[in-house]
């Protein structure tokens, strides 16, 4: 997820980024916004910050099964613990009730 750095690229949510590892992809982002909450670097996926930094965590992610498959493993179960609607079942039927009075 390479994005430059500036006002409209910090407002975004991250959602490709959790639509990957949902899918049990690790990942490599810019480090813009809310990107540096969602990725835990070398946890689930790589900070990129200049064409160095991207060349290597691709590279490493492409020769590297285990790493690969660990970061993934690491991004999938921070996304069922942190963004599933089950772990979010709570809030959102609050937030339903509190729409219905």
């Amino acid at each position: 997820m390479p994005l430059i750095d500036s006002p409209w690229e910090r407002g975004k949510c991250g959602y490709k980024l959790i639509q990957y590892m949902a899918c049990g992809l690790p990942v490599v982002a810019s480090p813009v916004g809310v990107n540096t909450e969602i990725v835990r670097e070398r946890i689930n996926g790589y900070l990129a910050t200049n064409d160095d930094e991207w060349e290597e965590a691709l590279i490493k992610l492409c020769t590297d099964t285990e790493t690969r498959l660990r970061m993934g493993l690491a991004g999938r179960e921070m996304v069922e613990q942190q963004y599933s609607i089950k772990s979010q079942s709570t809030k959102l039927l609050s937030a339903i009730k509190q729409a219905m009075q």
